[in-house]
């Protein structure tokens, strides 16, 4: 898949669907006739659900899914039903901006999970402020998301520069004096994250330079001359493992004996099933947390599991938005979107599955983290989070 989320949207779009709740009185048997109507909110779900992308925005859907189940299953007899409803922006940027039409149409909307990538997700940020929707972005980590003034916009995952930032600030806590490269390809992700690692290691005493190779133009083993001409001991790959795989994987050939670290587009089973040799003790950064170690998340994770079997980052971030997003309803007893997107402006923290969240002015994160795996042969181990805030044993 191209990478332009984080961290950066099967079929045709997929119906709304509701659980329907019943208020249970004990004593009484159940008679649906006899049943108060509890309103019904939905959260739209705008990401690309057909062609090569589908698959991905398939799984943010089941987690959005998963989260309202799992809010009607136990909740629901004390406040309101929930529903959602899947809109496919077909990975098209002027059907993701009039999705969010589509959305206001059903007045049982309340807010928008969206976009898949980056594209989608700036073709949409106008629609989404013109028509008064708070937008919870579950997986899109560029920067540009959040630096464009709208108030009405809150991400999930470290933004790409910060993920960058943080992953030096960890990563090389114990190489004092390194000499650090970090490279990139003028693609749709990497600048950023490279960036951001030079900008933290410099400040924290390394001498650090960044490389910006065509993506269209290069050959790994030029690219792997010039990075080693540098002669750093520490090299970050700030890009997707399709594309700096070889570059690492011939600087090995070339006689490179350093440590590599990697941006979240290596957190893949590419890495390890073709450079695991190569990159073997290297460190990735990752949004994903390791679920099995929060301790406020293991009843949610059974419950999970048993909806989509597989957890993966993608339905993991759906649940959390689907999450965040039912929290400030309740929060506020907010029932419209306007009402809504007022108590998320109020600000607070929320508590989700893959973490706790308050938002600065700008929609990311107050205190954004990533979470460092080392490669292995047999997988990725966890290492650590970037900040330690106890929320991950």
């Amino acid at each position: 898949m191209k990478r332009r989320v984080f961290i950066a949207s099967a079929g045709a779009a997929a119906a709304a669907t509701t659980r329907a709740a019943a208020q249970i009185i004990p004593g009484q048997p159940l008679n649906p006739l006899n049943q108060p109507f509890l309103q019904q909110l939905t959260i739209a779900v705008n990401v690309t659900l057909s062609g090569a992308l589908g698959k991905y925005g398939q799984e943010v859907l089941k987690g959005v899914q998963a989260a309202v189940d799992e809010q009607n299953r136990f909740n629901a007899q004390i406040s309101n039903v929930w529903g959602f409803r899947g809109i496919d922006d077909r990975n098209d940027p002027g059907l993701a901006g009039s999705n969010a039409n589509v959305a206001a149409a059903d007045t049982t909307v309340i807010a928008i999970v969206g976009n898949l990538t980056a594209p989608m997700t700036l073709a949409a940020l106008s629609h989404y402020a013109n028509t008064g929707f708070a937008v919870i972005v579950p997986t899109v980590t560029a920067d540009a998301v959040t630096a464009r003034g709208y108030h009405n916009v809150y991400r999930l995952p470290a933004k790409d520069s910060g993920s960058g930032r943080l992953f030096a600030g960890a990563a090389l806590e114990d190489k004092r004096g390194v000499p650090t490269i970090a490279i990139a390809f003028d693609g749709d992700y990497g600048y950023d994250v490279a960036r951001g690692f030079v900008a933290a290691a410099k400040s924290n005493h390394h001498d650090s330079d960044l490389l910006l190779f065509p993506i269209a133009k290069t050959d790994p083993a030029q690219a792997a001359r010039t990075v080693m001409d540098r002669s750093p001991g520490y090299v970050f790959l700030a890009g997707k493992t399709t594309e700096m795989g070889p570059v690492a994987e011939a600087m090995r050939l070339a006689g490179y004996t350093g440590d590599f670290g990697a941006a979240d587009g290596f957190y893949n089973t590419e890495t390890i099933t073709t450079y695991a040799k190569t990159l073997d003790g290297a460190y990735v950064a990752s949004s994903m947390p390791p679920l099995d170690r929060i301790p406020s998340a293991m009843q949610l994770v059974t419950d999970f599991q048993r909806e989509v079997t597989q957890i993966t980052t993608f339905s993991a971030y759906g649940y959390a938005a689907a999450q965040l997003i039912i929290s400030a309803s309740q929060r506020g007893y907010a029932a419209t979107r306007t009402a809504l997107l007022n108590e998320l402006q109020r600000g607070g923290t929320f508590t989700a599955l893959i973490g706790q969240f308050a938002f600065n002015v700008s929609g990311d994160p107050l205190i954004p983290n990533i979470y460092l795996y080392a490669i292995g042969s047999d997988g990725f181990k966890y290492v650590r989070p970037a900040v330690r805030t106890g929320f991950v044993m």
